[in-house]
């Protein structure tokens, strides 16, 4: 697995051993990115359920300014930090080692663009987008990116989130929301 484009095209990044973590592939990170348009100008990240970072990690190669990590598991929190390390995109970076149902209420600011990548057997997935969607981290102009299981059928709309595309690959899918503006009257 490796940075596919931007400052840090060609790194590779580390993942911890096991089978708790499910890193997204070389093939959908570029998916996702093309849907995003190749490069970002400025962006603020929000990598929930992180993993190895690599969602995160591209989007600050690809010239996003700065990215939260938050993911509760201590030896992907260290994959992270290393693969940031690694990068040389670790000024741009804060890692949260905590579950995201504890640290997402406490974030203020909203984020141009958030990345939610949960575990496919996660129990809680409506629960996470309907949290998500009720969140100060997402604001008017944010872009929610949901990989998961192509068995999980997305809602078209949870809370202020409305799905604005889906694409299946092999064995991951991804949804696309936006949030809904305000009405005009």
């Amino acid at each position: 697995m490796r940075v596919i484009a931007g400052r840090a095209k060609g790194h590779r990044l580390l993942a911890p051993k096991g089978m708790e973590t499910r890193p997204t592939t070389d093939k959908v990170r570029e998916a996702i990115f093309s849907m995003l348009g190749t490069t970002l100008g400025g962006e603020t990240v929000l990598d929930l359920f992180a993993g190895t970072g690599a969602l995160g990690i591209e989007a600050l190669s690809r010239g996003a300014s700065s990215c939260v990590f938050i993911e509760r598991r201590e030896p992907a929190c260290r994959a992270i930090r290393a693969n940031l390390a690694h990068t040389k995109l670790a000024s741009d970076a804060r890692v949260l080692c905590a579950p995201v149902e504890r640290v997402l209420p406490t974030l203020n600011e909203p984020f141009d663009l958030v990345f939610l990548d949960p575990p496919y057997a996660y129990a809680g997935l409506d629960g996470i987008l309907k949290m998500l969607s009720g969140a100060r981290a997402v604001g008017d102009d944010t872009t929610v990116v949901f990989e998961h299981s192509p068995r999980f059928v997305v809602g078209e709309r949870y809370g202020r989130l409305i799905l604005s595309r889906q694409k299946i690959y092999g064995d991951t899918a991804v949804a696309m929301y936006d949030v809904e503006g305000e009405e005009q009257g």
